[in-house]
C-alpha cells in the first residue's frame, strides 16, 4: 500500500471516530425525537416518557460540557434494561402500544452514540416510524395537519443532520423538506390508489386505547337510555341513496331485549339466525349506507326491516337484529336497504313466543294485575292496545330527562306514583301491560330520527337520539309499538331536542342555540366524514370500481401490482426527465467549474478519485497542503452549497465561478 493511501485511509478513521455532530444537529434531533413521541405519551407507561425525556437531558448535557459520550459498557446493558422493561409492561413486543413503548426506547438511546451520518440519518428513520405509528392509533382529520408539520420538520432534520459542519437556516431548511414533500406526493397518491388491499379499510385497527365507548347495551332498566340522552356524540352517520322518508319514519333497529326479570330487560343467550326472504314483502323499500362509529358491540343500525347488506360477515337474527361477526372497534360503512312500513318476520320459534309473555313472580303485581283487569274489559288484543295507549294520553305523564328514581318495583312505581319518565320508562311500561293481557312483547332499542347536515347531504344521528319502543305479536307478526309518541308526540315528529326545549330541558346539545357555532360544527363534521368515507375506507370494494373507470372489470391483485408499476416507473421517468431539462444547463456549468478546480488542486496535492466527495477530498488536500485551507474551503463550501443544499443563488453561482477560474495555486 502505497504511503499517500495509507494517509488516506487514516484520515477516514479519524473523522468516523470522531464525534461530528454540531449542536444545531442534535437540537433538529431532539425536534424530530419530542415530535413523534409526543402522540404517544398518553397510550404509554409513564415511566417511558420519563426515561426518554431523561436520556434527552443527558445528550444536550453532554453536547453543552463537550464530554465524550457513554462507553458500549454504559449503553449496552442501558439498552437491555429498556428492552426488559418494555417486556415486562407489556407481556409482549408486538402490538401499537408495546412496539411504539419498544421504538422510544431504541431512538432515545440510540441518540447516545450520534458519532457520524448514519447513527444520525438511523434516528431519523426511527422517527419516521414513530409517526406512522401515530397514525395507526389515531386517524382522525386533525392528525394529518400534526402528522404533516411533523413529516416537515423530521425531512428538515434529516437534511440538517446529513451536513458536514454548519446547520442551514432554518427557513432554508424547511423550504428544502418541503419540496421534497411536494416531489414525493405523486408517488404517494398512486401508491394509495394502486397497492393492493386487504378487505376492509386500510387503516382498520381494533380499539387499542382501551377507553369506554359510549353507546346502547344489550340490556335495559327505566332511566337508562336517558343517559344517553345527555350525551351528544355521533353514533353514526346515514347516506340515503334517494329521498329520505321522514324523520317520524326513522327507527334505527338494534339490541332486541325479550326476557324480563321484574327489573331490567335482557337478551337471551343464543340469537337464532335467518335470512331476509322470511319477512313480508309489504311497504316501500329504501337504500341507504351507514358510516358507524365504534361502539364494542356486534350490533349494526339498520331501519326496519332489513333485506340486504353488505356489511362482511353481518348476519340477521330471528328478532330482526342485524349482527356483526366481530365487535365494532373501529369505524365501518356498510350498505343496506330495509322494508318501511308494516313489514315483520312472520316465522318464529313457539318457544320465543312463551319467553315473549313470561311475567315476572315477586314484582310489578299492581301493574299486571291493571292490566289482566284492563284486558278483560277489551274484546280483542287490538283494542286492549289502543286502550293501552289512550291510558298513556288520558293520564297526567310527563316526558322528561329527569325522572324520579325507582325502587323494587319499577313499573308500579312509575304507572301509578312518579308518571315522569323517558321513552325506557313507557316501553317496559307498555311491554309489562301487553304480556299482563296475554299478548307476547318484546324491547326494540335503538336510535329514532337524524339530524341532517346540509353541507354534507346526510343525516348525523347522535347518542342523544337512543330510543326504545315495543313490538307486539299480532296476527302472525309482530307489530311495532311507541308509547312515547303517544306522550310525546313532538319527539318523534321534531326530534330529542325540539322535545326537551319544549318542555325547558337540556339535552346537552348546546349548539342549537347558536346558530353561528352551529354551522361551524356542522362545517367540521361534513369535513372529517368525507375524510373518513374517501380516505380511511377507502378500500378493495373502492379500487375495483375505480379500475372499471378505464375498463379492468373484477381485476386480480396482479392487475393492481402491474398498473402500480408501470404508473410510477412512467411518474419517476416523467418527473426525472423534466427535473434534468430544466437544471442540466446549471448542472452543468457549475459542474465543469467544480472539476477545472479539482484539476487545480490535484496538479499540488493529489487528484480525486472518482468516487471521492467534495469534502473528503477537501480534507485529503487540506492536510497536504494547509497553506491552501482556508482558501479551498470557501470554494468547496460554495460548490456543496449550491449543488447539494439547493440553493438557487445566481449572485454566489456567479461568484463561485469567479473564483474558481481565479484559483491558480503554486508549488509548494
Amino acid at each position: 500500500m502505497t504511503k499517500q493511501r495509507q494517509t488516506d485511509l487514516q484520515l477516514r478513521e479519524r473523522r468516523l471516530e470522531t464525534p461530528d455532530i454540531s449542536g444545531g444537529q442534535l437540537g433538529w434531533l431532539v425536534i424530530s425525537i419530542v415530535l413523534a413521541g409526543v402522540p404517544h405519551i398518553l397510550h404509554i407507561h409513564p415511566w417511558i416518557p420519563i426515561v426518554v425525556f431523561s436520556i434527552l437531558v443527558w445528550r444536550i448535557v453532554l453536547a453543552l460540557m463537550r464530554w465524550p459520550l457513554p462507553s458500549a459498557w454504559i449503553r449496552v446493558p442501558l439498552t437491555m434494561l429498556g428492552f426488559i422493561g418494555v417486556l415486562f409492561s407489556y407481556q409482549q413486543l408486538s402490538g401499537l402500544s408495546a412496539g411504539s413503548a419498544l421504538l422510544l426506547i431504541m431512538v432515545a438511546m440510540k441518540l447516545l452514540e450520534t458519532r457520524g451520518h448514519r447513527d444520525r440519518a438511523i434516528v431519523v428513520f426511527i422517527c419516521y416510524f414513530l409517526l406512522f405509528s401515530m397514525f395507526l392509533r389515531e386517524q382522525a382529520i386533525w392528525s394529518v395537519a400534526y402528522l404533516v408539520i411533523s413529516i416537515l420538520l423530521t425531512t428538515a432534520a434529516l437534511i440538517q443532520v446529513a451536513r458536514i459542519g454548519a446547520v442551514m437556516a432554518a427557513p432554508q431548511a424547511m423550504a428544502h423538506a418541503m419540496r421534497i414533500v411536494l416531489q414525493s406526493l405523486p408517488i404517494a397518491l398512486l401508491l394509495f390508489l394502486l397497492f393492493p388491499r386487504i378487505p376492509g379499510p386500510f387503516w382498520s385497527l381494533p380499539n387499542v386505547s382501551g377507553d369506554a365507548v359510549a353507546g346502547l347495551a344489550n340490556e335495559l332498566s327505566p332511566g337508562d337510555i336517558s343517559q344517553l340522552a345527555l350525551s351528544d356524540e355521533v353514533a353514526f352517520r346515514v347516506r340515503f341513496d334517494a329521498a329520505p322518508p321522514g324523520v317520524s319514519a326513522l327507527y334505527w333497529r338494534g339490541p332486541v331485549m325479550d326476557t324480563f326479570d321484574g327489573r331490567k330487560w335482557t337478551q337471551r343467550g343464543t340469537q337464532q339466525l335467518t335470512t331476509p326472504d322470511r319477512a313480508s314483502r309489504n311497504g316501500p323499500a329504501i337504500s341507504y349506507e351507514v358510516a358507524l362509529e365504534p361502539h364494542g358491540q356486534h350490533w349494526l343500525l339498520a331501519l326496519e326491516t332489513p333485506l340486504n347488506w353488505d356489511a362482511r360477515g353481518a348476519r340477521l337474527t330471528t328478532a330482526g337484529q342485524l349482527l356483526s361477526k366481530a365487535p365494532v372497534n373501529r369505524r365501518m360503512s356498510y350498505h343496506s336497504s330495509s322494508l318501511l312500513g308494516a313489514s315483520r318476520y312472520q316465522a318464529i320459534d313457539p318457544a320465543d313466543l312463551n319467553r315473549s309473555r313470561a311475567l315476572p313472580t315477586s314484582n310489578n303485581l299492581r301493574s299486571i294485575v291493571f292490566g289482566q283487569q284492563l284486558r278483560s274489559e277489551a274484546t280483542s288484543d287490538v283494542e286492549y292496545l289502543e286502550k293501552l295507549l289512550q291510558y298513556f294520553t288520558g293520564e297526567m305523564f310527563y316526558y322528561t330527562l329527569r325522572p324520579p328514581s325507582l325502587g323494587a318495583d319499577p313499573i308500579d312505581e312509575f304507572l301509578f306514583g312518579a308518571r315522569r319518565g323517558f321513552c325506557g320508562h313507557y316501553a317496559s311500561a307498555f311491554a309489562l301491560l301487553a304480556r299482563a293481557g296475554g299478548i307476547p312483547a318484546r324491547i326494540v332499542t335503538g336510535y329514532q330520527g337524524a339530524e341532517l347536515n346540509p353541507l354534507g347531504n346526510y343525516w348525523i344521528v347522535r347518542q342523544s337520539d337512543a330510543h326504545a319502543w315495543v313490538e307486539v305479536w299480532l296476527d302472525g307478526r309482530w307489530i311495532h309499538f311507541d308509547p312515547t309518541a303517544s306522550v310525546a308526540p313532538d319527539r318523534i315528529e321534531y326530534g330529542f331536542d325540539a322535545a326537551m326545549e319544549f318542555r325547558n330541558e337540556t339535552s346537552g346539545n348546546r349548539l342549537a342555540d347558536n346558530p353561528l357555532l352551529l354551522r361551524l360544527a356542522m362545517s367540521w363534521d361534513a369535513l372529517n366524514t368525507n375524510w373518513n368515507r374517501w380516505i380511511l375506507s377507502f378500500g378493495p370494494e373502492t379500487q375495483t370500481t375505480l379500475m372499471s373507470l378505464i375498463g379492468i372489470y373484477d381485476p386480480t391483485t396482479e392487475y393492481f401490482i402491474i398498473a402500480m408499476v408501470v404508473s410510477i416507473t412512467g411518474l419517476l421517468i416523467l418527473g426525472g426527465s423534466i427535473q434534468r431539462y430544466r437544471e442540466r444547463p446549471k448542472l452543468n456549468r457549475l459542474l465543469t467549474a467544480y472539476q477545472r478546480l479539482c484539476r487545480r488542486a490535484g496538479k499540488v496535492s493529489r487528484c480525486r478519485q472518482p468516487a471521492e466527495g467534495p469534502h473528503e477530498y477537501l480534507a485529503a488536500v487540506c492536510l497536504q497542503r494547509p497553506d491552501l485551507a482556508a482558501e479551498l474551503h470557501t470554494l468547496f463550501n460554495m460548490y456543496v452549497q449550491l449543488r447539494y443544499d439547493g440553493i438557487d443563488d445566481e449572485q454566489l453561482r456567479q461568484k463561485f465561478f469567479s473564483a474558481s477560474r481565479a484559483f491558480r495555486p503554486g508549488a509548494d
